[in-house]
């Protein structure tokens, strides 16, 4: 018989992975540290499970669970970076985890200031070094349309100086990672972004 259908898009605790399998805790970790569950670490060591490798699982182990953790709006993410590679990588790493966003690039910054009225994303993931027009003018420019809807934003920068810190934490900027960041440390601000949870501090370097 199917279990109940179960809608989810947050990454999931020991505990609520218990849950969706029937099992218990301790199997969940068992099966974590045998390298049989996919599974990260957060700063805090508490182990978080994505949707996407728990759904996974549960075909490869061929379990009779009716995992589905789709959610009903998809999220729309705008990345603009003149790196075309930096920027496509972005774009892969949020995909495979998050399959479910719509995500734009764009290498111009006067070109993302127009996106934002075509596409109204809910997350802009930005550089600040780029020719034209660079990351704190674009931030400037959008600071008055964040307030016409909820409208987050993420800086990526490998320039993220004393005084570039300083410039950020007076902009609209939510949250800021140092380039190169690991796929688990965007991940994490991504979604906490997308979810309206602020859980740690405003800038991450």
């Amino acid at each position: 018989m199917l279990a109940e259908k179960i809608i989810i898009i947050r990454p999931l605790g020991v505990g609520q992975a218990a849950q969706v399998c029937r099992v218990t805790t301790r199997t969940i970790n068992n099966w974590i540290r045998a390298g049989k569950l996919k599974a990260y670490t957060t700063p805090g060591g508490h182990f978080r499970i994505w949707p996407n490798d728990l759904k996974k699982f549960l075909e490869v182990h061929n379990m009779d669970i009716n995992f589905d953790f789709r959610g009903e709006q998809p999220k729309r993410i705008l990345i603009v970076d003149d790196d075309e590679a930096y920027a496509e990588m972005i774009r892969e790493v949020i995909h495979d985890k998050l399959p479910g966003c719509e995500m734009t690039i764009t290498q111009d910054g006067y070109e993302a200031l127009m996106m934002l009225g075509e596409i109204r994303p809910d997350l802009v993931v930005l550089d600040l070094l780029m020719p034209g027009i660079d990351g704190f003018k674009v931030l400037d420019l959008i600071a008055s349309r964040k307030a016409n809807y909820d409208l987050k934003v993420l800086i990526l920068s490998g320039n993220l100086t004393a005084s570039a810190v300083e410039r950020l934490k007076r902009s609209r900027a939510d949250r800021w990672l140092a380039k190169p960041v690991s796929s688990a440390e965007l991940l994490h601000s991504v979604l906490e972004l997308l979810s309206d949870e602020e859980l740690g501090g405003r800038g991450l370097s």
